[in-house]
Parts: structure tokens; C-alpha cells; sequence
């Protein structure tokens, strides 16, 4: 019985380091696009036909498991309106990966679970005790070092990332109140046809003429995206959250990865020592959760 406990948790582990890489890989591949542009705008037009291939492949893949009921799925306001916040969030996020470094992207839309401590403490009366709180003070303290508020190298677009994150923090308060009868697969379509209609109408506004190479590029993207669902999911179905929680950050790795080798970034001394500032915030709020109870 503990030796199926342990091989489940490492499966489990193994599962979140492998969504985290295809995500990881999504993302450098839309900014692989993007370098061939200079408008923004662009970035609407990538993510709307990205989303139109992974729609095909997490419907395909509902169909074979027998899930794929558009009545079900399309029934509950709560997962369109978590659509609709992964939408903004989804925007803030590329805007970011745009403007800024590849891994710092990641290390601050890593305050997410920071920002879902404070927010609950303040708006949802739970109680947060001086452990967390001072996690909460320590991963805003490695917020300042990453940003450096006096020289700012990058202007105001790490406001972009930290916009993902308190979207992303909403967006995990409206999903604790989604019924249980939602398949994990049903909920990543439905967010995933929200996000691709909302910037279907985005792109609307200017169209640009992609290349083969660019198509490409999009169906592979997609095809990371589904896999990055796809483990996501088998990683809570085969352990336990507590367990695999804190291999989210492994996605900064690959940040730094994908920003040296694709995009020529070497990240500065102040964002690898703010990024572990904030990791190690995470952590401890991970770790006091665990002991509290809050996640199984």
C-alpha cells in the first residue's frame, strides 16, 4: 500500500514536470512568432489559431474517453466566466512574455499563490495566521528585488505578469465553486473555447499573413498546450495536490532555458535571487497549507 503511495507520488511528480515543460514550450514557441513581427496585435491572431488547433485536439481526445457533452460542458456560467479571466489573464501573459525576459515572465506570475493568500485573508475571511503573512511580506520583498523600482530596464511591463497572476488567483477562487459533476478535461475545453473566441474577436481588428513555417509552428504549439492539459490533469487524478504542488516552479528552469538558448537572455543576479525569494515565499505558503489541512 505505501510502496503504491510512493509510485503514485512520483508518478504524479513526474506528471507536473512534464506539463510544466510542454507549457513552457507553448509559450517559447509564441514568442518564436512574435520576433517575426513587430506589431503586438499579432500576438491575438497566434493565440486565436492556436487555440482553434487545440480545441480539435482536447475535443478529439473528449470524444475517445466518451466526455465530450457540449449540453454538460457549455451548462455552467461559472467555467465561461473562468474562460473569460483566463482570457484577460492569457493577454497580461503574452504582453509579458512579449516585452520582458523569457524567465522572469515566469518568476512573476509565480506570486499567484502569494496574491491567493492575501486575497483570501482580505476577501474571503480566511484565516491567515503570522506564518503565511510574513510568506506573503517575503515573496513581495522578492518582488522588489526581480522589478528593481529604481532602474526599471524593462519599463512598466512587468506590471503584465502581475496582472496574470491576480487574474490567475481569481480564476482559482471561481474554480474551488465549480460543481464536481466537470470532468478536468471538460473544464480545459470550455476555458480553452472561451479563450479562443475571445481573441478570435481580437484579431478581428488586423489581420496578418501567416507563412507555412508560422502554421507549423501553431499546430506544434497546440500540440504542447493539449500535452500540458492533458498531464496536468493525470497529475491530480494520480496524487495527491500536496505532493505535487511545488514542481510548478520547475517551469522558471525552463524559462531560463528556453530565454538563453531561443531569445539570447542571461537573466541579472537580482532576478535569480528575487525569483528564490519568492519560490521559497511559495513554499513555505505550500507547506503551512499542507499542515493546515487546506490541500490534500
Amino acid at each position: 500500500m505505501i510502496k503504491n503511495k510512493i509510485n503514485n507520488e512520483l508518478l504524479g511528480i513526474f506528471y507536473m514536470l512534464l506539463a510544466q515543460f510542454f507549457f513552457a514550450t507553448n509559450d517559447a514557441i509564441v514568442k518564436v512568432i512574435y520576433l517575426n513581427y513587430t506589431d503586438i496585435l499579432v500576438l491575438n491572431q497566434v493565440i486565436f489559431l492556436r487555440g482553434i488547433f487545440a480545441l480539435i485536439l482536447i475535443g478529439i481526445f473528449l470524444i475517445l474517453t466518451k466526455k465530450f457533452n457540449l449540453k454538460l460542458i457549455f451548462s455552467s456560467t461559472k467555467l465561461k466566466l473562468r474562460g473569460l479571466l483566463e482570457s484577460v489573464a492569457t493577454i497580461c501573459f503574452f504582453i509579458g512574455v512579449a516585452k520582458l525576459p523569457f524567465a522572469m515572465v515566469y518568476v512573476l506570475i509565480s506570486l499567484a499563490p502569494i496574491f491567493l493568500t492575501a486575497f483570501g485573508a482580505l476577501f474571503l475571511n480566511e484565516k491567515v495566521r503570522w506564518k503565511r503573512w510574513s510568506a506573503v511580506i517575503l515573496g513581495f520583498i522578492g518582488l522588489v528585488i526581480v522589478v528593481e523600482p529604481n532602474e526599471l530596464k524593462f519599463g512598466y511591463y512587468f506590471i503584465f505578469p502581475l496582472f496574470t497572476a491576480i487574474f490567475i488567483t481569481i480564476r482559482e477562487v471561481v474554480t474551488r465553486q465549480i460543481e464536481d459533476n466537470f470532468h478536468s478535461e471538460q473544464i480545459a475545453f470550455i476555458t480553452c473555447f472561451v479563450v479562443t473566441i475571445f481573441f478570435g474577436i481580437l484579431s478581428l481588428f488586423q489581420f496578418f499573413i501567416f507563412d507555412l513555417k508560422e502554421y507549423v509552428l501553431l499546430f506544434v504549439a497546440s500540440l504542447f498546450l493539449s500535452f500540458g492539459y492533458f498531464f496536468s490533469v493525470a497529475t491530480i487524478k494520480v496524487a495527491l495536490v500536496s505532493a505535487t504542488s511545488t514542481f510548478r516552479y520547475s517551469v522558471i528552469l525552463w524559462g531560463i532555458v528556453y530565454g538563453y538558448f531561443l531569445f539570447n537572455e542571461d537573466p541579472q543576479a537580482n532576478t535569480y535571487i528575487g525569483g528564490l525569494i519568492i519560490v521559497i515565499s511559495g513554499l513555505i505558503i505550500i507547506a503551512r497549507q499542507k499542515q493546515l489541512g487546506k490541500i490534500k
